[in-house]
């Protein structure tokens, strides 16, 4: 019925503009200018149809029942390509390309079931849609659903990657059973990714095999602060592949997964976030232990992130060559990615309260003793001079 709908208003623009009905071949086939107008001015009123419904959704319709902005847009774009991509599918199918045309020829010859270009084409856009689909469903089920049961960002986002991993694997074999792709005309395609990975694509294998591990064992997760090697970060999104770090100058830095599993990782967050810090403070030797004690304990329980449990430390740790050594130890959750600025803050303070106090801060001091026989040695050590 579209078919013939199509094949009628092509001929009736024909009829009414003869200019446009000239004819121009292309592949063996006879096309008139009117073929190439009609899909054209389709897809434009497609994409204006499309935007106006995203409007609706976006401004009108949505916005009273979801709070999060970036959910909405989400929803509203997944809409509006859904509708082009739906529009797209049926202008294809009235132009006539269908499963018998001269260009759907076998790449994957079988007895029963030969699988052909358009065959992998179909399999090709399905799946990427429903990656894409499940991509901005994931989204929802994180921001929208489990952040009512948890508050670990990290925890939602590996629930929700993996839900989207099961779906994908699912929803490719259904994919492949639509579409008449028969399971066994795929052998000599996994035979040859097979030799594929075994040659060139061991890393890539590597890494995604990688990424599950991360994802069900959780070493990092999204929200973690962590070290690998030189590199301290953020994570902000684990990947099939790569996991994403954000240093604090605001750097991305991609990680492929197999160096999680394969070096040692510090994860300053792994059980939560609160960690300890450790303050050196160096005083004079005429000073009371007691006092600077008091003092330090004094400077960490006035700063609004230090925690008062577990309570401030101050260890005497040593007596230096020019210092009384003490170690301030402090807990916190706030700084746990800017350690240094805390760090900063406190030694402030502390150089405050030492003044305040006329607590001498020491330096190096070397003294130097000048041997009483040292003009007599050079005396006799010098030659002999005549007068």
């Amino acid at each position: 019925m579209g078919s013939t709908f199509y094949q009628k208003l092509i001929e009736i623009i024909n009829s009414k503009i003869p200019f446009l009905s000239e004819s121009i071949p292309f592949l063996g086939n006879e096309f008139t200018i009117t073929h190439v107008i009609v899909p054209i001015l389709f897809l434009i009123l497609l994409n204006l149809l499309g935007n106006l419904i995203r409007h609706l959704l976006i401004n009108k319709i949505l916005n009273r029942y979801i709070d999060d902005r970036k959910t909405i847009l989400s929803i509203g774009n997944t809409t509006k390509y859904v509708i082009l991509l739906i529009g797209a599918a049926f202008l294809l199918s009235n132009l006539g390309l269908n499963k018998d045309v001269r260009l759907n020829y076998v790449l994957l010859n079988s007895e029963k079931n030969p699988v052909r270009l358009f065959d992998l084409i179909r399999f090709a856009f399905y799946f990427g849609l429903l990656i894409y689909i499940t991509g901005k469903l994931k989204t929802i089920f994180v921001k929208q659903i489990l952040v009512k049961y948890t508050t670990d960002i990290g925890v939602s986002q590996s629930i929700g990657t993996i839900v989207q991993y099961l779906i994908i694997v699912f929803g490719a074999f259904i994919i492949i059973q639509n579409i008449g792709i028969n399971l066994g005309s795929l052998n000599v395609l996994a035979g040859a990714l097979g030799v594929g990975i075994g040659f060139g694509l061991q890393n890539i294998a590597n890494n995604f095999i990688s990424g599950l591990i991360i994802l069900f064992e959780r070493p990092i997760k999204v929200g973690d602060r962590i070290e690998v090697g030189s590199i301290s970060g953020d994570v902000i999104k684990v990947a099939p592949r790569a996991t994403t770090l954000t240093t604090n100058d605001n750097i991305s830095i991609i990680i492929p997964n197999s160096e999680f599993i394969n070096k040692q990782v510090i994860n300053w967050s792994h059980n939560d976030r609160s960690v300890r810090l450790h303050i050196p403070v160096g005083v004079s030797y005429n000073e009371d232990p007691s006092q600077i004690r008091s003092i330090l304990e004094e400077v960490a329980g006035q700063h609004t992130s230090v925690l008062k449990h577990p309570a401030p430390q101050v260890l005497f740790v040593a007596y230096g060559d020019s210092s009384l050594n003490f170690d301030l130890l402090i807990w916190t959750s706030h700084y746990i990615s800017r350690p240094i600025i805390l760090r900063s803050e406190l030694y402030y303070a502390i150089f405050e309260k030492f003044k305040e106090h006329n607590i001498e801060i020491p330096f190096p001091q070397r003294d130097i003793h000048v041997r009483s026989g040292l003009d007599e040695f050079k005396t006799k050590s010098s030659p002999n001079t005549t007068e």
